[in-house]
């Protein structure tokens, strides 16, 4: 994962922590492709894994 993929994690994560819809979160960021996309969201999904486990 790049560097502004990384942070992009962490703002994504963040705002969903917030209980923003994770779809609409990323409706704002128009200029991330599929794969991205598609990259942090199996992050999402691997750190929520993560979580519930600890």
């Amino acid at each position: 994962m790049t560097g502004r993929l990384k942070i992009l994690f962490k703002v994504v994560s963040r705002r969903v922590q917030a209980g923003e819809d994770r779809d609409a979160v990323f409706a704002d960021y128009n200029l991330l492709t599929d794969a991205e996309k598609a990259e942090i969201i199996a992050a999402l999904d691997a750190a929520g894994t993560e979580e519930s486990n600890a």
